[in-house]
């Protein structure tokens, strides 16, 4: 059962220009608008994002998922920050074209990354060596990893597992871990009874018809595997792991289930995009990120190459941009700001007034409540940072001003009393 929301809270959220679509005589082509048929028009879409925690320089950070997570650990390493899930490590895997770029080590369902996660974190499980499969002239292929890596021999595939399994491990020294998720449509193993990472190569469908089964996943099933993975994070990871979740937004390439690819594609989107609102719902340190809505909700004809299926890189570089604003903390020990000038307010005839300055860290749904003597609040301004006069502040009376934003409207960021001196 969904947690109740307040009355009060539910103002402060509906003063947030952001929550509305559309207002009679708003200009649509306004492009500072907050309004969602405005924002809709731009070429980018901008959405109004409440970052639940915030990047320190010293984090160290894990990304693993599909290619988001790889478009993460690149914007991170411009910042200098500290990516254990990149190593040259992984410099010796031949790749059998420029995939590479994209990562052979992405894992693109919630059953593949769970895989994962336990194998390099839980003591008590072990690889499943019986899922290597020998498909002749001495090589071997391991269906947990991405099909652009060149086929070896059992020696060389063991070898590479041990080493995905030992940076995998690193895992449990990150504070941040983003994942992003990416197919429903998911393969079993039959012989070995687990599922893998993306659909057997022909090679192994072909010497082994009858070993692998497709799944059509459901949401519990995707759920309760999110849920293991909050837990092997909370048993073996950082004690103060925050956990991203995005859903990536590049479609199926296609689909296994029979249906038309657009509408298994529709279900497979909407699944885990209700999955990762229901996870980060969840648990306080799961925070869901909108790179699926920015790519969907931007102009198609600067957003998608010419297969509708790839992001173009200005669109990525706009979602990356998007997630350092608003989880990248310069500050971290001051990210919110509220102050009033003068304060208290010198004494004289008629009302006095001040200036209320404030700064949400790049939040556009911030929003500034005032409350006289401990009445009911009443909004006083809006938007990520800004100065507005107060021109009312009266002798005798305490005005008190509460700055919201980020995920939790119900407590104020930053709180301020303003006075007036008597004569």
């Amino acid at each position: 059962m969904s947690n109740p929301i307040t009355t009060a809270e539910v103002n402060r959220n509906f003063a947030n220009p952001c929550t509305r679509w559309h207002e009679k005589g708003a200009l649509p082509y306004q492009t500072d608008g907050k309004l969602a048929f405005q924002r809709l028009r731009q070429p980018f879409f901008t959405p109004a994002i409440r970052p639940g925690f915030r990047l320190r320089r010293e984090d160290k950070l894990f990304a693993i998922g599909s290619c988001f997570a790889r478009g993460i650990e690149s914007a991170l390493i411009e910042q200098k920050m500290d990516v254990l899930s990149t190593t040259t490590e992984f410099d010796s895997f031949p790749a059998i074209n420029d995939e590479l770029r994209l990562g052979f080590t992405n894992k693109y369902n919630t059953f593949s990354i769970h895989n994962e996660l336990r194998w390099a974190l839980d003591p008590a499980a072990d690889f499943p060596r019986d899922s290597l499969v020998e498909i002749g002239n001495g090589l071997f292929y391991d269906p947990h990893t991405n099909p652009a890596l060149q086929l070896a021999g059992l020696e060389e595939t063991i070898r590479r597992r041990e080493i995905i399994q030992s940076v995998t491990s690193r895992i449990a020294e990150c504070r941040v871990v983003i994942i992003t998720l990416g197919l429903v449509e998911v393969w079993r193993d039959k012989l070995a009874d687990v599922f893998i990472n993306t659909a057997p190569i022909p090679v192994a469908q072909c010497s082994h018809p009858d070993r692998y089964e497709l799944h059509v996943t459901n949401f519990a099933q995707n759920f309760s595997n999110l849920e293991r993975i909050h837990a092997l994070l909370s048993q073996f990871g950082h004690a103060d792991v925050q956990i991203v979740v995005t859903v990536s937004p590049v479609p199926l390439m296609a689909t296994f289930s029979g249906e038309d690819v657009v509408l298994a594609n529709t279900y497979s989107k909407s699944l885990l995009r209700t999955v990762a609102q229901e996870w980060a719902a969840a648990h306080k340190n799961v925070h869901y990120f909108p790179s699926y809505e920015i790519v969907q909700n931007s102009d198609r004809l600067v957003t998608w190459e010419e297969d509708l299926r790839h992001v173009k890189g200005k669109v990525a570089e706009h979602i990356m941009k998007l997630f350092l604003r608003h989880y990248l903390a310069e500050s971290p020990d001051t990210p919110y700001k509220l102050s009033a000038s003068p304060n208290p307010v010198p004494a004289g005839v008629g009302r006095g007034k001040t200036s209320i300055s404030w700064s949400c860290d790049g939040d556009p749904a911030a929003v500034v409540y005032m409350s006289k003597d401990g009445a009911e609040p009443l909004l006083f301004a809006s938007g990520s940072h800004g100065s507005e006069e107060a021109r009312w502040i009266e002798a005798g009376a305490t005005y008190e001003f509460s700055l919201y934003g980020g995920p939790n409207l119900n407590t104020p960021l930053a709180q301020l009393s303003v006075t007036r001196l008597k004569r």
